[in-house]
This record gives structure tokens, C-alpha cells and sequence, in this order.
């Protein structure tokens, strides 16, 4: 196996064990290279809960085991969220990660309501859920933000795992709401896109952390990209895989010379850099390898997470694992800095990379393997 792989995983996972052991609260985007944490979570709080789970599976350290739980159970409250389209972020990585491992009902039972809090804020004339409701004083009630679709698949797995099967309908509506609305010709997705809540008239297509409404801001890419990807994997549709694989081109044809993002596509060559908009690029073109068998997007996928690697590691004694990472140029929030959702897709993709190499190897030596676990759990 590469030895940047080996390398980055290491690294990545001792930068966790480091944090662990500090303790408080959860860390959310830096401020001159250093953690600004919540103590409630806000959206992201399920990433680090993650990390830690992530760096628990790959060390066995009992004290990432405990940090894992702690944090974990500390979100759990956070599952009854009535205006929160991020419960997915916030409940995927951290309760159902802990559940499969522990077998603790308190996590599913969380998981469960969490889905069902999201499902409620469903807007049925629109056919989406909105964005932001309770964020910056603003009325968000006709906004939809494409992260959203990152935060779907917690639906998808509540349905799997006993749920009413009305939530497919919510998934399955808000979906082809993105499709018909979000997504534009040439594969690009737009941030938000404005309706009128009470009877879901599409108003027009904008953004709020990107250059402007027209434009390709990054992480919007990944989002659609993973989102789309993860919901054809799940549900099957054809219709998710072509959308997420017109934006897997889209983003193909507009990386830099050195495939790390800058923080919009359409900024030009010299825009800051977004590293999690690469990580999470990453992750969708894994999980769209995985469904399509394209080489192409594994190998784009190795290439930018060895970019990463190269160029945006942090291997001194600060807390975050990436830097050059953008959380939301437009407002001035960490320009060129670090954050947790970037860390949590960085590591988790270069888990996901190790374990289809292993996988390889073990076909070669005549044995099998899933990927199941690795790239949902």
C-alpha cells in the first residue's frame, strides 16, 4: 500500500487522539489555526463525534472509545432540533457510528428521532425541507440549501430500520425538488435556491457562502456529489447516480493543476483554497466509484486526497489535521483555516481508499470484502 495513504491515516488519526485528550467542548472552524468550539454541537458537532469513532476503530484506544461516547451522548438531545436541516451531519457520524459499534440503543433510539425531527420540517407545497430556520435572524422558511441532501440518507436508514416509509416520500420529494431546481445544465448545482413557502413557487437560484448566484461555490459541488451519490446507493435510483455523476464531471473539468478547490469554482486560479471541499469531493467520487465501478472517479478521488496530503496536512503540534481549508469567505468566518467537516471527510475517505486497496489485494489472494461499513457507517 502507498505510503502516503499509511502516512496520512496515521497522522490524521494521532491529530484526533491529541485532540481527545484536550477534552472540551466541540471543535467547529479555527481562528488563527486554532479550534473554536460549541457547546452544543451547532451543525457540526456530529463530525467530530465521528472522528473520534473513526480514530476509536483504527487505534482500539479506550480513551477514544470514552471521548467517542462522551461526545456522542452529549448530542443526543439535539435529536428533538424542530428547525434543523443538518441532523443528518449531526446524527450519521456519531449516533449510528456508535450504535454499530457499541450496540447502544440510546444511539439508535436518538437516530430514529432525529429523522423524525428532520421529516417534520417538510414543507409538502414545496416539496422540501428548508434550510437554516433558525440561522442569523433571517427567515429561511423558502430557502433550500443543497447540503441538505447530505442529510437525507439518515432518513433512508430510519425507513431501513423501522421508520414510518413515508419518510422515503419526504427524501424522494426533496430530491427532485434539487433535481429540477438546484442543478443546472452543465452538472453545477447552485447553493440555495429561494421558493415561496406557502405554496412552492420557484423564486430563483442564489448562494450565501459563494462568490455569487451564478457561480460553482465548492463544498456546494461535494455536497450535491456525495449527496446524490449516497441516495442512489441507497435507494437505487438511477436518476440520483446520473445527477451525481454530472457533477463529478462538472468538478472534473474545473479542478486547478494541483486538484485542491479553490473555495468557488468560478473565482478564478488564484481564489483561496477550500481543502474540505476537496475532502468532501473526494468522498463523493468514492462512493460514486463504488456504485459505477469508473476508475476514473477513484483515481481522481486518490489523486485529490493525495493532494490533501501533500499540501494541506498539518504535521506540527497544531490541533486541526487540514489547513487552506474556507468555511465561509462571503461573512469573513475561517479564510484559509481548518474545519471539523473537513477533517471528518478527510480521514474517512482515506479510510474508505485503504480499505478498497486492501480489498484488491485480497481479491488477488482469492478472499472478499465489503465496503458496506467503511463508506456509510
Amino acid at each position: 500500500m502507498s505510503n502516503w495513504l499509511t502516512d496520512g491515516i496515521e497522522a490524521a488519526v494521532n491529530k484526533v487522539d491529541a485532540q481527545a485528550s484536550r477534552g472540551g467542548d466541540f471543535p467547529h472552524i479555527t481562528q488563527d489555526g486554532k479550534w473554536c468550539t460549541t457547546p452544543d454541537g451547532v451543525w457540526t458537532g456530529g463530525f467530530w463525534a465521528g472522528l473520534l469513532w473513526l480514530g476509536y476503530e483504527a487505534q482500539k484506544s479506550r480513551a477514544l472509545l470514552t471521548a467517542a461516547t462522551s461526545l456522542t451522548d452529549r448530542l443526543l438531545p439535539r435529536a428533538a432540533d424542530a428547525v434543523n436541516h443538518d441532523l443528518g451531519f449531526m446524527f450519521y457520524p456519531s449516533a449510528i457510528k456508535g450504535w454499530r459499534i457499541t450496540g447502544d440503543e440510546r444511539y439508535f433510539n436518538a437516530a430514529l428521532s432525529a429523522a423524525n425531527s428532520l421529516a417534520t420540517q417538510f414543507n409538502p407545497q414545496g416539496g422540501f425541507i428548508p434550510g437554516w430556520g433558525f440561522f442569523g435572524g433571517e427567515d429561511w422558511s423558502g430557502s433550500v440549501l443543497i447540503d441538505t441532501l447530505m442529510n437525507l440518507p439518515l432518513l433512508v436508514w430510519a425507513v431501513n430500520h423501522g421508520a414510518d416509509e413515508r419518510l422515503l416520500d419526504v427524501v424522494h420529494r426533496h430530491a427532485k425538488t434539487a433535481l429540477a431546481n438546484h442543478q443546472r445544465v452543465d452538472g453545477s448545482v447552485f447553493h440555495v435556491y429561494k421558493f415561496d413557502p406557502a405554496d412552492g413557487t420557484p423564486i430563483a437560484g442564489d448562494t450565501y457562502q459563494g462568490l455569487d448566484a451564478s457561480s460553482a461555490w465548492s463544498r456546494g459541488q461535494g455536497w450535491a456529489l456525495g449527496g446524490f451519490a449516497m441516495l442512489a446507493d441507497m435507494t437505487g435510483s438511477q436518476e440520483y447516480l446520473a445527477a451525481a455523476q454530472r457533477v463529478a464531471s462538472y468538478v472534473e473539468k474545473r479542478l486547478p493543476e494541483d486538484f485542491i478547490p479553490p473555495w468557488d469554482y468560478s473565482a478564478g486560479a488564484s481564489a483561496v483554497k477550500d481543502s474540505s471541499a476537496g475532502a468532501i469531493t473526494a468522498y463523493g467520487l468514492i462512493r460514486l466509484w463504488d456504485l459505477t465501478s469508473d476508475a476514473r472517479h477513484l483515481d481522481l478521488a486518490e489523486t485529490m486526497l493525495k493532494a490533501l496530503c501533500s499540501h494541506c496536512l498539518i504535521r506540527d503540534e497544531r490541533a486541526p489535521i487540514l489547513a487552506h481549508a474556507t468555511a465561509d469567505l462571503p461573512h469573513g468566518l475561517g479564510i484559509d483555516e481548518s474545519t471539523i467537516y473537513g477533517d471528518y471527510y478527510f480521514l474517512k475517505s482515506l479510510l474508505a481508499l485503504r480499505d478498497i486497496k486492501d480489498q484488491h489485494e485480497q481479491r488477488e489472494n482469492g478472499a472478499h470484502g465489503s465496503l458496506v461499513q467503511t463508506l456509510a457507517g
